[in-house]
């Protein structure tokens, strides 16, 4: 699976969008996606960690988030 099906599960886990919400799966999706080097799903990693949405809240990984997103 590329990272675009990846990302868009991540949304829809997070939305609730076709699937019942699930902030833990959301996360593991996008992580799965960033992995893959998509910019847009690093950066909704970075925004978790920040919200602790689906993971501990940790603002230092959210910055290294961000850092690796803006950099691509």
């Amino acid at each position: 699976m590329d990272s675009n099906k990846f990302r868009e599960l991540g949304y829809n886990y997070g939305n609730g969008i076709g699937v019942e919400k699930d902030e833990k799966k959301s996360f593991e999706y996008y992580m799965k996606a960033a992995e893959l080097g998509d910019a847009v799903a690093i950066t909704h990693v970075g925004y978790c960690y920040n919200d602790g949405i689906g993971v501990e809240k940790d603002e230092k990984k959210c910055f290294e988030y961000y850092t690796k997103a803006a950099e691509l």
